[in-house]
């Protein structure tokens, strides 16, 4: 007979949220509920409520914990060292897929937002959208018009990395990697 070891807070917090998001990213928010939750981590519905009060606080923490994620692989990604040659547009672009595939799900949830999410869900990613923006407009150079190019660089890599997630056999990092650095010669030249 084997015993099953009893789960932290901690532990039982993080598998609540692993839960949670695996949910979302298949199903969308709308079918988060404590019993599916629950059931998934082989819990009772009072387990879930002692460690989150509400399912909209489920959620949130969930976002939270995510975006952090998210957000730990993005400055991991564009504090990396510039190689010689290479364009910064580009280097951070292949930092960025890197976090992708090691977090596919986690980025799925902000590059693929299923319908539903609460409000703080789209704070969150209009602060993500304002990180990501700011790091572009350090890299852009001079250009007539130095707003419109980080929007379009912006737009690029996200949809760079939606193709890395929806199709990544099709879209191997190389041949993002290609057009990204096609399209930075001529929005990131100084």
């Amino acid at each position: 007979m084997t015993t099953r070891r009893r789960l932290s807070g901690p532990e039982r917090r993080a598998q609540i949220l692993d839960a949670t998001r695996l949910i979302v990213v298949e199903e969308g928010y709308h079918a988060v509920t404590y019993d599916r939750v629950a059931a998934a981590c082989g819990v009772t519905r009072t387990v879930i409520y002692q460690q989150f009060e509400s399912l909209s606080g489920l959620l949130v923490a969930m976002i939270d914990r995510e975006i952090e994620h998210a957000f730990a692989g993005f400055r991991e990604a564009v504090a990396r060292p510039l190689p010689p040659g290479e364009d910064p547009f580009t280097h951070a672009v292949a930092g960025v897929l890197d976090a992708v595939d090691a977090a596919p799900t986690t980025w799925r949830l902000f590059m693929l937002p299923a319908e539903g999410g609460p409000p703080e869900l789209h704070q969150r990613l209009a602060r993500a959208r304002a990180v990501t923006r700011s790091h572009l407009s350090r890299i852009t150079g001079h250009h007539t018009d130095p707003e419109l190019s980080i929007r379009i660089l912006h737009a690029v890599a996200d949809e760079l990395v939606r193709l890395r997630l929806t199709a990544p056999a099709a879209h191997p990092p190389s041949r993002l990697l290609a057009q990204a650095r096609l399209l930075s010669r001529t929005l990131t030249t100084r």
